[in-house]
């Protein structure tokens, strides 16, 4: 736990994008499975605790600290997971200190009721620093200037792999990526596509130079309005249809009227907009429209 915590706190503190990936690659390099398969789960935002509550934690630290004295400190720091950190009481030697990998397998098989007990053992097993990165891990909130697609271009420069086909493999893959991981380094074949109807890495956009424009022939071409929508990939194959943003994630439960009229079979790259007829034709709708649906359990 203590590596994956100055692994975060190395990433919240480099602004700059190609330090940040070299921190990633040199992680995932020297960190062993099944913990590196978990932080990039934590890193991409596909590990969920269920076990796990913000509510939890502040019933836990109420037990422990003061609540007046809990209440300035958090308006004080402004950051839930970094107070309780910060106040809870330490006890060194009190337990040993958990592994990533043991952390997050203990919690994802724990219920409701012992889920408590569990993270308030492993935060007496912690120091400062291993509190904050446990709670960061276990509420999906770490907020650290990382993006899934920059955290899968590390995985490329780690296996020396077109960052597409990484984006190709993904859709089937799950937590911790110990195929992945082999893959990358040479021990095994690419996995294989599980799931019908799977993402492929989209056509992306590209800024035209003065040279470019002297290499087409303006009338082979059709320009388009910059839509105020979302990139969306839609994919129909037999009797599944998903509906994907631009870099993989399923969005199909947001959007299950537009998933139920995806009657082709094949792939579409495209821009989803939020639309509606009224009485001079169809007028589209704002982004902040489309975000609601895509804030939609």
């Amino acid at each position: 736990m203590q590596a994956f915590a100055d692994f975060l706190e190395r990433l919240v503190l480099t602004p700059q994008r190609n330090v940040k990936l070299r921190l990633m690659v040199d992680y995932f390099r020297s960190v062993a499975d099944p913990d590196r398969g978990y932080a990039l789960a934590a890193l991409t935002g596909d590990l969920s605790i269920p076990s796990v509550k913000p509510a939890m934690l502040r019933a836990l630290v109420a037990d422990r600290v003061d609540e007046v004295l809990f209440a300035y400190s958090y308006d004080y720091v402004g950051d839930l997971a970094e107070t309780i950190s910060l106040v809870w009481p330490a006890r060194p030697g009190a337990n040993r200190p958990p592994t990533l990998g043991e952390a997050v397998e203990r919690l994802m098989v724990a219920s409701r009721s012992d889920g408590p007990r569990i993270v308030e053992a492993m935060l007496d097993g912690l120091d400062a620093s291993g509190r904050w990165a446990l709670i960061k891990l276990v509420t999906g909130g770490l907020r650290i200037g990382v993006s899934a697609r920059l955290a899968k271009q590390a995985l490329a420069e780690l296996g020396d792999k077109p960052v597409n086909e990484i984006e190709e493999v993904w859709p089937g893959l799950t937590p911790p990526f110990a195929p992945l991981f082999a893959w990358l380094e040479g021990r095994a074949e690419r996995p294989r596509a599980t799931i019908p109807a799977p993402f492929r890495p989209v056509m992306l956009s590209h800024p035209l130079g003065d040279d470019d424009l002297t290499m087409i022939t303006p009338h082979d071409y059709a320009a388009e309005w910059k839509w105020d929508g979302i990139r969306v990939q839609a994919v129909s194959e037999g009797d599944v249809a998903r509906l994907y943003t631009r870099t993989g994630d399923d969005i199909s439960a947001a959007f299950p009227d537009v998933v139920a009229a995806l009657d082709f079979g094949g792939a579409l790259d495209g821009e989803l907009l939020i639309g509606r007829r009224d009485d001079t034709g169809f007028a589209t709708g704002s982004f902040s429209e489309l975000q609601q649906r895509l804030n939609r359990k």
